[in-house]
């Protein structure tokens, strides 16, 4: 296992120091170009703006007249070739969480520039930034937290490993408790102490359970380790990859005064559909992160936080995943990815298929077995949470990608 870190290490590393010698560089192409057939590809476009439809979606819209969401962007890759990308459906559509439209000048289309809301596919990034600070010779995986933050060793932390936050086998809860924006904090100290004191719920290693906590305590280990704000780790590598478009919005800048503002899509009118103890910020909540907690933590975060555009996120797809969650089955994971997860991989799931969610509606999928990857970014939680999952937009954007390469699957229902 260890043997199999290393390389799935340096492999990761690699691409992301050097992306100019590297041979893998996106291009344009057609299908037909690299072997896929063009017309699935052609029908998931169609099939796809289907969902930004007011209908019962049975499940998937929780057997209620819903859209599945307002919009998004979809780029799709086969063997370093962008074979389809089209932006869909409407960035800007309601005024309210109950779902009355704005007047129809105050629309605005979704296009392949538009930024999102990454959520939890941030934490893909943390991973990646974790990896680097490895290759650099200044964190083992299979060492304690603790040898680095010391403090962490509080509430019986001692033992739980940098691999354990990495693949949610730490034993932590799913998130903090309090959150970290209740009122019982009276400063960002208190918030920053409680993610690293916070208990355990289970002996480390033990079990799987996805926690936000993970992924919190990473950011602090790795600024505790390298000296540099998490932030400007992260955006040193996606600069690099020429990711213009990614950034956290550290302080939490509002409207206009945030330079991105006009291309970024809003997400829930969030004080409405959960209550007055949600964070005092305009609604819908748009420029700052959707997440509670991130926007406690100043709009930076491990788990949540950061922002991208599809093209963006497609430029980072060259990844290597190594499964350490085999005594889980069901929740294999890689360092900071999901493996074999049908829910969001639909026909394109097995364990060489890596990927993330993210809450507001965003993800991506990487498959090494047949050299593919597919971006979803949404915001399906614009205007209310409670309206759908948008699992079964990413479910048929596998099933149409399977098809592009001549697999016959029935379509997800």
């Amino acid at each position: 296992m260890r043997f199999q870190a290393a390389a799935t290490i340096g492999l990761i590393t690699s691409f992301l120091s050097l992306p100019a010698a590297t041979d893998r560089v996106l291009r344009d192409g057609s299908p037909e170009s690299v072997g896929l057939l063009p017309g699935p590809l052609a029908q998931m476009q169609m099939n796809l703006s289907q969902y930004t439809r007011p209908a019962n979606y049975g499940s998937h819209s929780y057997d209620e007249v819903h859209p599945i969401l307002p919009g998004g962007s979809v780029i799709v890759g086969h063997k370093a070739a962008v074979v389809s990308s089209f932006a869909f459906g409407n960035a800007s559509l309601y005024a309210n969480a109950n779902g009355t439209l704005l007047p129809p000048n105050a629309w605005v289309s979704t296009k392949m520039d538009t930024i999102y809301d990454m959520a939890s596919l941030t934490k893909v990034f943390t991973a990646i930034t974790a990896l680097r600070v490895i290759d650099d010779g200044k964190l083992d995986l299979h060492k304690p937290v603790a040898s680095y933050i010391p403090e962490f060793a509080t509430n019986g932390k001692g033992n739980v490993t940098v691999l354990m936050l990495l693949t949610h086998t730490s034993g932590f809860p799913p998130d903090p408790e309090p959150g970290l924006y209740d009122p019982s904090y009276e400063d960002m100290q208190q918030r920053v102490e409680a993610i690293i004191q916070h208990k355990l719920a289970n002996p480390p290693g033990s079990t799987y359970t996805y926690s936000d906590l993970n992924f919190m305590n990473l950011r602090f280990m790795l600024e505790k380790i390298t000296g540099t704000p998490f932030e400007d780790l992260v955006h040193s590598w996606t600069r690099n990859l020429g990711m213009t478009s990614t950034f956290f919005n550290k302080g939490n800048i509002r409207a206009e005064s945030l330079g991105y503002y006009s291309r970024m899509a809003p997400t829930e009118y969030q004080i409405e559909v959960l209550g007055s103890s949600e964070p005092k910020r305009p609604q819908p909540v748009r420029g700052t992160v959707h997440d509670e907690n991130a926007w406690a933590l100043n709009g930076v975060s491990g788990h949540a936080g950061l922002f991208a555009s599809a093209g963006d996120v497609a430029i980072f797809v060259d990844l290597m995943f190594t499964n350490f969650n085999g005594k889980f089955p069901g929740d294999e994971h890689g360092v900071g990815f999901e493996l074999n997860q049908s829910y969001f991989s639909g026909p394109m799931a097995n364990i060489q298929a890596g990927g993330h969610t993210g809450f507001t509606g965003t993800s991506l999928v990487v498959d090494r077995a047949s050299d593919t990857f597919m971006v979803l970014l949404a915001h399906a939680v614009h205007p209310n949470r409670t309206w759908s999952s948008n699992n079964i937009v990413r479910q048929a954007l596998g099933y149409w990608v399977a098809r592009s390469l001549g697999r016959d699957f029935a379509f997800p229902l």
